[in-house]
């Protein structure tokens, strides 16, 4: 079993972009002679319980879904470790990666992919601290406070410092151990690793929603396949289904605490 984690795309961009070019510049020629063949490959991480196989799960029910309203062409997903994954994004043998979330409008300028123009839904993100000192949203927003804060998050610009989770499950455990001050990761994800590793001295609070996104390479292709999957996607939410199957992929903040 690949052992990885929820928003490790978040991790995977952080790591591309050191490699390449933003979207804005130049981007170097695809490889796919049909730019606008209509069959769209996918590449995804091994989610825990909503992503472990490629032919069934929440998440490939999502897209089934997206692929009801996209009839032109079949939308498919590989799972595969994450290296994989950049090399096939970064030299155009994908047409999409997922998951990812889309901190800020700002964020795409810096990287080398693309998101897609419409979003799957929302991911909840959550703070998690040990219960002898917690730490609640408003001391993020406090700006000396938390440059004193040992945080470890997806590496992306929170606008404080942090490190980022290399292993989500060796960083719920430091926390518990009370050898970091916070956490702030995908509640299906952090909560998946709280229960599995009986964590019993971690507090939970609610820190923000994302839109939770597909992205693709910035090239020909990747410009067509975010229009034939935002299009779709756009299709799917205005008949009320994608809601129903993102709820069951991530849920709104769920208010408890082990």
């Amino acid at each position: 079993m690949i052992k990885l984690h929820i928003y490790a795309l978040s991790v995977l961009i952080g790591f591309i972009s050191r490699f390449a070019l933003a979207c804005d510049v130049n981007a170097p020629p695809d490889n796919i002679p049909l730019n606008t063949d209509p069959n769209i490959r996918g590449v995804a991480v091994y989610l825990p319980l909503i992503l472990e196989r490629s032919d069934q799960g929440p998440f490939v029910d999502l897209i089934k879904i997206i692929n009801k309203y996209y009839p032109e062409g079949k939308i498919s997903i590989t799972i595969e470790p994450v290296k994989r994954i950049y090399s096939d994004i970064n030299n155009r043998r994908a047409d999409f990666g997922m998951p990812t979330m889309k901190l800020n409008d700002s964020q795409e300028a810096n990287l080398p992919t693309q998101f897609a123009h419409e979003a799957l839904g929302k991911v909840t993100f959550v703070v998690y601290s040990h219960k002898k000192n917690i730490v609640n949203k408003s001391d993020l927003s406090n700006p000396q406070k938390v440059s004193n804060l040992n945080i470890e998050a997806p590496p992306v610009d929170w606008g404080f410092p942090i490190h980022a989770v290399i292993d989500l499950e060796q960083s719920m455990k430091k926390l518990n151990a009370g050898h970091l001050d916070a956490v702030i990761w995908a509640q299906e994800e952090a909560d998946y690793e709280i229960n599995k590793l009986h964590l019993n001295n971690i507090h939970r609070a609610f820190y923000n929603e994302y839109p939770d996104m597909f992205f693709m390479p910035c090239s020909k292709r990747g410009d067509f396949v975010n229009q034939v999957l935002s299009k779709a996607i756009k299709a799917a939410a205005l008949s009320g289904e994608l809601q129903i199957a993102h709820d069951k992929v991530h849920q709104p903040y769920i208010d408890w605490q082990p």
